[in-house]
């Protein structure tokens, strides 16, 4: 699942605000498949627009947050350059968040202010990531940078857009040696898997009185492994370039 041919269609690069819209559009259609993101939002399709406004919001956010956040995208040739996956990257653990409730009070006494989510799951959710980040990670401190989300249109699965976005992180943490840490959802652990992620532990996520819960699972990739699978794609890089160039015969040689 980890590898896939390089496909000169698609390319990976920092998102901006021009590209909110598309980025929502990946959201909505890539999410929906993941049992995290049925967790919370069980009515999105009952309410498709109040669905995308929050999420407008939400990475309107993470896009204001360029000391806190990188959004990578990977735009396809055949999608008019536009994203068609997505991934928000943590690099600054000790930045604080600064953003809204995304319209569901820590309060459970306050207003809701959006249809498509449940609140009592929403805001289980978010407290147990806060738990298992500090349980698992908190340990790394600022010593690590962490994907929070990682989605791929439908369409455009099983062309090594996850893949590239993993590894755009993966270097990032070579170069700062540090830790590269996500809490996984059972859709995006099997492609951590294969990038050599080491499984910390899992934790589930259930709202009193309920039966359906949620499984995720701690992940780390280590400063060491970092740094080796970024040599081993370079050394793969440089063996092809080696081919290459021998294929190439030199002007004048007959």
């Amino acid at each position: 699942m980890g590898d896939f041919p390089d496909d000169e269609r698609l390319e990976v690069r920092p998102a901006t605000s021009d590209d909110l819209e598309d980025i929502a559009t990946v959201a909505q259609e890539g999410f929906p498949d993941d049992p995290e993101f049925n967790y919370r939002f069980p009515y999105r399709d009952k309410h498709p627009e109040d669905n995308r406004k929050w999420i407008l919001q939400e990475y309107r956010e993470y896009l204001e947050q360029t000391d806190k956040y990188s959004v990578i995208i990977v735009t396809a040739s055949d999608n008019d350059k536009k994203a068609i996956a997505l991934s928000v990257w943590d690099i600054s653990i000790s930045t604080a968040h600064r953003g809204s409730d995304l319209g569901i009070p820590d309060d459970p006494t306050e207003n809701c202010r959006r249809e498509d989510a449940n609140p009592a799951r929403f805001r289980k959710f978010k407290e147990r990531m806060s738990e298992a980040f500090e349980k698992y990670f908190g340990k790394y401190g600022t010593d690590q940078i962490h994907l929070w989300l990682l989605a791929t249109r439908p369409a455009f699965r099983r062309r090594g857009a996850g893949t590239r976005l993993c590894r755009w992180g993966l270097e990032q943490a070579s170069q700062k040696s540090v830790y590269a840490t996500v809490l996984a959802s059972p859709m995006g652990k099997c492609l951590y898997e294969e990038l050599n992620f080491d499984n910390c532990g899992s934790f589930s996520i259930q709202v009193d009185g309920e039966g359906d819960k949620l499984q995720l699972w701690a992940m780390t990739h280590s400063k060491s492994a970092v740094q080796v699978e970024v040599a081993v794609k370079q050394e793969q890089s440089s063996n092809l370039f080696l081919r290459l160039l021998a294929s190439i015969p030199f002007l004048g040689q007959k």
